[in-house]
């Protein structure tokens, strides 16, 4: 996976789609295929925080 900055619901979607792959690999964390996942999580996250915002319904 070329792990970049996701720009567009398509990159986000495949990135979701290999994220999910990976899981069912369980690579070790501290392996470059672990590190490589949690590169490509926190890509998600950021990406999400932008376009999915939550509410905070809490006042």
């Amino acid at each position: 996976m070329n792990l970049e900055p996701i720009k567009t619901d398509k990159d986000y979607e495949a990135m979701l789609k290999w994220v999910n792959i990976q899981f069912d690999l369980s690579p070790n964390i501290d392996s470059p295929a672990g590190k490589e996942l949690q590169t490509a999580l926190l890509l998600i996250k950021d990406y999400e925080d932008v376009h999915y915002k939550i509410p905070n319904l809490i006042s």
